[in-house]
C-alpha cells in the first residue's frame, strides 16, 4: 500500500509550454521510452546517452574486473584497465593491446558486443527520428490585445514565420479555456472555440494577425481583466500547415494567461516599405504594444 502511494505521489508534468501538478498518476514513463526520448531536449538527450554509455561500461568493466586474468595485459587490481577495455569492446574498436583471455572473458565480451550492436542501432534510429521530426519555427507575440477595431471589440495576437519560407494552407485555431460552475454547482474547465475573422491562409510566409470579434456570440463578450483572472482563463492558439520545403505537415502552438492580455493596446506596425520599394519586416518590434489611437489596420 505504501509503495502504491509513493508511485502515485504528486508530480510535475509539462503539457505543451505549461507545467501542472498531478496526483494519483502512476509513474509510467519507462513504459513509453520512445515517446519520452522524443520529448527530451537535445542537451537532455545527449546527457542521457552519455549516462547510459558510462553505466553500460561500468557494468561490463566490473564483470571483467571480478575475475582477474579474464583480460590479457590488464593490470591486476586496476579497474580502469577493465573499464577502458569495456569501452573498446562495446564500440567494437579493439586496439589489440588487451583481449579476452579466458572462457569467462569471451562470454562477457560476447554479451557486450551484442549490447553494443543493439545499442548503436537504437541510438541511430532515435537520432534520426528526432532530426526527421518536422517542426515549424513560428514566433508568437508574447502578449495578446483586446481593443476596439473597425467599430467592434476584438481580440488580437500576431504570429510570424521565422523561416520565411512558405507554409501553404496554414490554418489557425483559437480557444478559450476557463473555469465555470454548472447550474448544479459543479466546477469544471470548459473549452470555447473562438471564431476568427480569417481562420486559414493559402500562404503563410511573413506575418499574420489573428483577430477574434468579441460580439454577443463570443464567450469573451462583456468580460474584463478581473473576470478573466478569476476564472483562470487561458487563450490557446495552434497553427498547422504544410511546409513546402520539408514536404510535411508542421504544427506550432502556445497559450496566453489572463495576465498576458492587454486591454486597449495595439501592436506596433512591423511591415513597411523601404525607399527602394522593398518590403521590410522589423521583428525587433514584433512584441511591442502601444496605447490605442485612431490608426490604420495592422499588417497581416
Amino acid at each position: 500500500m505504501a509503495a502504491e502511494s509513493r508511485s502515485k505521489r504528486v508530480r510535475k508534468v509539462k503539457v505543451g509550454d505549461t507545467h501542472i501538478l498531478t496526483h494519483g498518476r502512476s509513474h509510467e514513463s519507462l513504459r513509453d521510452v520512445y515517446h519520452l526520448v522524443l520529448t527530451l531536449s537535445w542537451p537532455q538527450f545527449f546527457g542521457g546517452l552519455l549516462l547510459a554509455f558510462m553505466f553500460a561500461n561500468l557494468v561490463f568493466g566490473t564483470a571483467y574486473w571480478l575475475l582477474p586474468g579474464s583480460v590479457t595485459n590488464a593490470r591486476e587490481g586496476q579497474f580502469l584497465d577493465y573499464f577502458f577495455f569495456s569501452i573498446e569492446t562495446l564500440a567494437t574498436v579493439g586496439y589489440g593491446v588487451m583481449s579476452p583471455s579466458s572462457l569467462y572473458g569471451h562470454v562477457v565480451a560476447s554479451f557486450e558486443i551484442l549490447t553494443g550492436m543493439v545499442g548503436f542501432a537504437l541510438t541511430t534510429g532515435l537520432v534520426f527520428a528526432r532530426f526527421s521530426k518536422p517542426t515549424a519555427r513560428i514566433l508568437f507575440s508574447n502578449r495578446a490585445v483586446i481593443r476596439d477595431f473597425e467599430g467592434e471589440r476584438v481580440l488580437m495576437l500576431r504570429i510570424a514565420n521565422e523561416r520565411h519560407n512558405r507554409i501553404v494552407e496554414a490554418t489557425a485555431t483559437l480557444s478559450l479555456v476557463r473555469a465555470e460552475v454548472s447550474p448544479q454547482g459543479e466546477s469544471f474547465f470548459r473549452i470555447h472555440d473562438l471564431k476568427l475573422v480569417r481562420q486559414r491562409t493559402p500562404v503563410f510566409a511573413l506575418t499574420w494577425t489573428l483577430i477574434h470579434p468579441i460580439d454577443e456570440h463570443s464567450p469573451l463578450y462583456g468580460t474584463d481583466s478581473a473576470q478573466l483572472k478569476e476564472s483562470r482563463a487561458r487563450i490557446v492558439v495552434s497553427v498547422t500547415g504544410h511546409d513546402e520545403n520539408m514536404a510535411a505537415s508542421v504544427y506550432a502552438g502556445t497559450d496566453y494567461e489572463a495576465e498576458d492580455l492587454v486591454f486597449d493596446g495595439r501592436f506596433v506596425d512591423i511591415l513597411r516599405t523601404t525607399p527602394d520599394g522593398e518590403r521590410l519586416v522589423d521583428l525587433t518590434r514584433f512584441h511591442d504594444i502601444e496605447p490605442t489611437a485612431e490608426e490604420p489596420a495592422p499588417s497581416s
